[in-house]
């Protein structure tokens, strides 16, 4: 476990020299469709479940 942290701490250090803004590249509809299909697919999973 000390590895990880050590490792996760690394690398925001690495990060931080030279960190770049997040740019979204899609657009608020593509994002909602996927959550949209992401819920019907686990609505999907649920329902099948049960049976």
């Amino acid at each position: 476990m000390k590895l990880l942290i050590q490792q996760i701490r690394d690398y925001i250090a690495h990060w931080n020299t030279s960190p770049k803004p997040f740019t979204w590249t899609a657009t608020a509809d593509e994002i909602l469709a996927k959550v949209q299909l992401v819920q019907t697919n686990i609505k999907k999973l649920v329902d099948n479940n049960g049976k």
